[in-house]
């Protein structure tokens, strides 16, 4: 089955209290990283959380690759800890990551085996947080964030991402399966968090979907 791997590291210093714990869609729900493992459970799963709270799920935790920083390091640390081959990558602030991306990545992963990673891209820009890896990428992100680094800051996950034997899935592949393209929008602030509230609660008033 496909692995699923949300990252939940960071400061969420924007949202000024820690985004994958804060209650989705209403206060008194459960958090919001539980609602994004909900959002694709038909196709991935069970959860592997990169970071160091579980949030009360009781998924098994993964803590951050030693010597890097920022998503790549739960990144790394988390491919390397996945007991299946292919893996679902996941920021836990992205509401309504569509299954249909998750399983048409996969499935471009079944087909094409040289690619390590299997991204899309939007509007000209990797999203490598809703994408799909293969376990073996692990190395190769480890030793690309390495060389990437500079004194006092770690490498971006774009960067180290961009280097890696990489399948890019263009925005007219990926909007088959998400028109809309909702699957990348993601909750940095309070504001982005209330308006994708008001969206969930939306869509489930008008077809119990998420």
């Amino acid at each position: 089955m496909l692995g699923l791997l949300i990252l939940a590291g960071g400061a969420s210093s924007r949202m000024g209290t820690d985004k994958p714990g804060v209650p989705f869609p209403d206060p008194g729900d459960p958090a919001l990283i539980r609602w994004v493992a909900a959002a694709v459970a038909k196709v991935a799963g069970p959860p592997t959380i990169a970071g160091s709270r579980d949030y009360g799920t009781g998924w098994p935790l993964v803590p951050d690759e030693a010597g890097l920083s920022g998503p790549v390091a739960g990144l790394v640390a988390g491919l390397e800890a996945s007991v299946s081959d292919l893996v679902l990558v996941l920021a836990s602030d992205l509401p309504f990551a569509s299954p249909r991306v998750a399983q048409g990545l996969a499935e471009l992963a079944e087909r094409e085996l040289a690619p390590q990673a299997f991204v899309p891209e939007r509007r000209d820009q990797l999203e490598p947080l809703f994408a799909v890896y293969r376990r073996s990428a692990a190395a190769e992100l480890r030793s690309r964030a390495r060389q990437l680094a500079q004194p006092g800051h770690g490498a971006s996950v774009h960067q180290t991402v961009a280097g890696i034997r990489l399948r890019r899935v263009t925005e007219s592949e990926w909007r088959v399966w998400d028109p809309e393209g909702l699957s990348f929008l993601n909750c940095n602030t309070p504001a982005e968090l209330a308006k994708a509230a008001e969206r969930a609660r939306a869509r489930q008033v008008q077809g119990g979907t998420r």
